[in-house]
């Protein structure tokens, strides 16, 4: 048991460092349409699950159809704006602003499937969003420090990304129910392509080998890191699985300022802090309840 435990911790650690690797692509693809780079992640896993499914490696049975459907359109969306959030605000704050989804979730679980709000959970909310209004940094341009409603139109879209993720995660707590985790993922990428399909086919193609070489490895890493992640919660609680899922925005704040040089200003970092920690906190909530008990 505690061998299989550490393998699954160790696997879900190296699928967060994977998606890290993935996000670090994004911003390589400014010059072309974010519908596109969606298209090209979606058709990845479906032709990795697909094909594992073709050839009897998993079953591919859904059940659900309804949940199936909205954990797709959703997820899609949350993808779709997390990388045009990276692309316009940077590798740093469009990922942590794409991440706040865990609080977004604690708040709509009690409307869609009935789960109870704590106290403590509306606390961890209320400074995730303090947090949030330091990392969107709403200061006046001169740095005179006094606040003013400056938040950006990629802010707000790459925090509705957040909210978006935090249905699809709703409705994925559902779907566990009845539904295999790769059909749960297939989901995202039919009903993802369903949406982003047609935007994806009106926009332009004429971009040369490199950056089809840099869609490729955004759709392989990114199915890679998520049947990782759907391997490695055979073996470890959804509750520790999520927490190294926050090493995502970590990793990735740290990569924007290193390989693209981006500004992290106090303020931004304590934000940040604030952010992770009220998300990790409403993770692991059952098990810090427990202790204290």
């Amino acid at each position: 048991m505690r061998s299989s435990y550490a393998r699954g911790m160790l696997v879900m650690a190296a699928s967060s460092l994977v998606f890290s690797a993935m996000s670090l692509l994004v911003p390589f693809t400014r010059s072309i349409d974010t519908s596109i780079v969606t298209a090209v992640r979606f058709t990845t896993g479906i032709l990795v699950i697909g094909g594992l499914g073709l050839f009897k490696v998993i079953e591919v049975k859904p059940a659900n159809w309804p949940w199936l459907v909205g954990r797709g359109v959703f997820g899609a969306a949350s993808v779709y704006l997390m990388y045009f959030g990276i692309v316009k605000l940077g590798l740093g704050m469009g990922t942590i602003l794409s991440y706040t989804y865990p609080v977004f979730a604690a708040l709509l679980a009690p409307f869609i499937i009935r789960e109870k709000l704590h106290p403590d959970v509306l606390a961890a909310v209320a400074v995730s969003f303090v947090g949030i209004w330091f990392v969107v940094n709403p200061m006046d341009a001169q740095g005179a420090g006094s606040p003013v409603f400056s938040v950006s139109v990629y802010q707000l879209l790459a925090l509705l990304g957040g909210l978006f993720s935090a249905v699809a995660v709703v409705a994925i707590r559902k779907l566990q129910q009845t539904d295999s985790p790769y059909v749960i993922y297939l989901a995202q990428c039919v009903f993802g392509m369903l949406v982003i399909g047609y935007p994806a086919a009106r926009s332009s193609f004429a971009f040369g080998m490199s950056l089809w070489i840099v869609l490729a490895g955004i759709g392989i890493l990114a199915t890679i890191a998520q049947l990782m992640m759907t391997n490695a919660y055979r073996d470890v609680p959804a509750t520790e699985g999520s927490l190294l899922a926050f090493l995502v925005p970590v990793v990735n704040s740290l990569l924007g300022v290193v390989v693209f040089g981006e500004k992290m200003q106090p303020l931004t970092i304590a934000g940040g802090l604030l952010v992770l920690g009220a998300c990790i906190y409403v993770a692991l909530r059952e098990k810090i309840v427990d202790l204290l008990a």
